[in-house]
């Protein structure tokens, strides 16, 4: 008996008897077992179904739950970042001007900071511009909920199959790709385009959430505002200005269809260095508009044959380098720089940041018509206004080295609310942007045009002098001569170096631009009382104290640094207005486009009463004495323009570096100065008549063609009175020379002179 059959079996049972052998053919029987039923074998494979079901389902609900904590994650700060009525991004930001024919705000200057971008609403783009962008980026567009299932699926196995077979296979050919409008707007927005697998997730589950906020137009008005084309420049305003210098709304057909062929790649499809290629894909774009019947087959074939111009950005390009922007635009800029940082608290880079990138609207004073007359006078070409005088001046005493400069120049006028109409920092091409504006950031030493700010109107003001009152015309002191130690000279001089040394009205000594009588007039009012005023009434920023509290610096303008010459125009306003002041300022307000809100606004600055008006309307008929008679202005006389009065001083320093003139008329109030940069002697007589005062005449003669006749303001309780040349008292039917003077009525003090002396009636 073999032993294996004692043994055991696996399963410990004990082993099986044998059968008795049963005859040949004999059916064999299978004792103890059945036939089974075909339902149970289905029943089986069901059971094995169902369990392998329940398996996916729970693999897929963890898969799920898994994807969903992810996608809670990864958009956690959607509300934000996905927030189209506030999108972070980078918009240009535009200055505007009111448009001298019709008053409304009109384009002035555009700022491109990291990106060139403007905010236009979809109201206003031409219908076919979203359309071209439809048509080929998204056609199923107004469909869909933010994602294309189809094209999503076709492309995902485009992409699957064509790294399986190293790009030999693709099942579906498409030009669009599988990401909606929806899904692009968000890879904008958010600048998610990270390689990964989980990118698409994030994407669609977004776009879903994005049709659930906002509608159809809310989220194309987003894409086109946000879309980037060329180089630093994004969003369809900016690409019209940079390739048609068009406005959106004006764009064509043709123009649309072209900018709307870029965005799949924008290096490949540039009309400017790819013109075939962009060709080629903007009359697919139009084909498929025609196709969707989104335009019809004449728009089609108008918009196929139509030739584009773009803008040449090259053109004019010469060895020169020539500014983009003006000087007004420079100003603009520097002011809203200085004010966000002051009343923002921002750091001077993260002002500038804001400025270029934050899609700004600054509303600008600027004076369109002046600024260009300004710029036109101040470029002085050659046979033009201002003398082509080199000079050489001392770069380094140790080394001996030298170096050469021309005559320089400026000039700025502001409005009578302190608002800045128009400024030009240099004489010449400007050739730099934000570079040296001369009018607002160089301060200069004012010779006579100090006089009237301090010496004259307060004495005026405070009654102390009159229209024709009379002072000596000698010396009023001796000072050390530094010229000759040791020695002894009179002060001050005039600049004719004499003295009549007889008694000489107000009226006359401002004309003739007399220092001795200007002093005595500046002794009367205190040095105190006039630097006090001259600093924190009329803001003139550089008057240092106490090496600046004296007659010298306040009345003959020989002060440690000067006054800029923005300034000095806006102290003179005073003179136009009534005898108020306001802080002078280049923009009202600074608007952000994408929140609304006001920024910066200037439209609330206070205006101070400087002087009362009976003293500024008489201040205002003594500056007329300058433009005739023995006046120093008087050879040139005021501007023809609109036969309007205008009044003004010139101003000389005494060593000859600075040459000034400030004029008035009832629109504008214009400060001009002429020197060298490095403040050296002006050694020449022969450039004819004053420059400076040539050069407003002529700026004002232009901006004021075919202006409304105005007037000065005047006071009622101002009287006009015939007195003595001679004596400054009021005239008697004696007296040999006389003239008409201005007086306050009943004022007290030496408001009004009393009856001539010289010639008793």
């Amino acid at each position: 008996m073999n032993e294996s059959n004692n043994r055991p079996n696996r399963a410990g049972r004990p082993p099986q008897k044998r059968r008795p052998a049963q005859p040949e053919g004999t059916p064999q029987k299978q004792p103890g077992r059945k036939k089974k039923k075909s339902g149970s074998v289905w029943q089986s494979v069901l059971k094995v179904i169902a369990g392998i079901l329940c398996v996916c389902v729970i693999f897929g609900s963890v898969v799920a739950v898994m994807l969903s904590m992810y996608v809670v994650r990864a958009t956690a700060n959607d509300d934000q970042l996905l927030n189209l009525d506030n999108i972070k991004m980078s918009y240009s930001t535009i200055i505007y001007a009111n448009d001298p024919a019709t008053g409304a705000p009109v384009e002035y200057a555009r700022l491109v900071g990291t990106e060139h971008r403007v905010w236009v609403d979809l109201g206003d783009m031409p219908a076919y511009l979203p359309n071209a962008f439809i048509a080929i980026e998204d056609k199923t567009f107004w469909d869909h909920n933010g994602v294309n299932l189809k094209r999503t699926v076709a492309a995902t196995m485009n992409i699957v199959l064509s790294k399986l077979t190293g790009g030999a296979i693709r099942l579906f050919d498409t030009e669009q790709g599988a990401s909606t409008i929806d899904q692009q707007l968000i890879k904008n927005i958010t600048g998610d385009n990270e390689h990964d697998a989980m990118r698409k997730v994030r994407e669609i589950f977004r776009a879903i959430a994005l049709e659930n906020k906002y509608s159809k137009e809310i989220i194309l008005e987003a894409y086109l505002n946000t879309v980037a084309f060329v180089g630093n420049t994004g969003g369809v305003a900016g690409c019209a200005s940079n390739l048609f210098n068009k406005e959106v709304k004006d764009l064509t057909l043709a123009e649309s269809a072209c900018i709307a062929a870029i965005t799949n790649n924008p290096t490949k499809y540039n009309p400017r260095t790819n013109p075939e290629n962009n060709k080629k894909r903007q009359e697919l774009i139009l084909a498929n508009m025609l196709d969707q019947k989104m335009i019809s087959q004449e728009e089609h074939d108008a918009a196929v044959a139509e030739q584009l111009t773009f803008v040449d950005r090259t053109a004019g390009a010469s060895d020169e380098v020539r500014s983009q922007n003006s000087y007004f635009t420079d100003q603009v800029i520097e002011e809203v720089i200085a004010d966000l940082v002051e009343q923002k608290g921002m750091t001077r880079n993260e002002a500038s940041t804001y400025l270029y990138n934050g899609g700004l609207r600054i509303y600008a004073t600027v004076d369109t018509t002046l600024q260009s007359a300004m710029e036109q006078v101040m470029l002085n070409e050659p046979g033009n206004l201002f003398p082509d005088r080199e000079h050489t001046y001392v770069v380094n005493k140790e080394t001996g080295e030298t170096a050469t400069e021309n005559v320089q120049g400026c000039m700025v006028t502001v409005g009578y609310d302190g608002s800045l109409l128009g400024i030009v920092g240099g004489l010449g091409p400007k050739t730099t942007d934000r570079g040296l504006n001369r009018a607002s950031q160089a301060y200069r030493q004012t010779g006579s045009t100090m006089k009237p700010i301090g010496a004259y109107c307060l004495g005026i003001d405070y009654n102390y002098i009159n229209y024709s009152y009379p002072l000596m015309d000698g010396m009023f002191k001796q000072i050390a001569d530094d010229k000759n130690p040791g020695q002894m000279r009179d002060w001050p001089r005039n600049y004719s170096s004499t003295y009549s040394d007889q008694e000489m009205t107000v009226s006359r000594a401002l004309a003739k631009s007399i220092n001795t009588v200007a002093v005595r007039a500046g002794f009367l009012v205190g040095e105190p009382t006039m630097f006090d005023f001259m600093s924190n009434t009329l803001g003139i920023s550089t008057l240092v104290s106490p090496n600046d509290v004296d007659l010298g610096p306040l009345v003959l303008g020989s002060m440690t640094h000067g006054v800029y010459p923005m300034e000095m125009a806006n102290a003179y306003s005073m003179f136009g207005n009534g005898g108020e002041i306001t802080p002078v300022h280049s923009y009202t307000t600074v608007e952000e486009v994408q929140s609304g809100d006001i920024v910066l606004d200037n439209t609330t600055l206070t205006t101070t009463r400087a002087i009362s008006k009976d003293s500024a309307m008489i201040m205002n008929k003594l500056l007329s004495e300058v433009m005739r008679g023995e006046g120093t202005a008087a050879a040139i006389g005021g501007p023809k323009a609109g036969g309007m009065e205008s009044v003004g001083k010139t101003g000389t320093t005494s060593d000859d570096k600075d040459h000034w003139f400030i004029g008035l008329t009832p629109y504008y109030c214009t400060a001009t100065w002429m020197g060298y940069d490095h403040s050296d002697e002006l050694a020449w007589k022969n450039y004819g008549k004053h420059p400076p005062t040539l050069a407003w005449k002529q700026v004002m003669e232009l901006a004021q063609e075919g202006k409304e006749f105005k007037a000065f303001p005047t006071s009622d309780n101002v009287e006009a009175l015939t007195y003595c040349k001679d004596s400054g008292g009021l005239a008697t039917g004696a007296c040999p020379n006389t003239a008409t003077g201005y007086y306050k009525k009943d004022a007290g003090g030496s408001s009004k002179p009393g009856p001539c002396t010289l010639h008793p009636g």
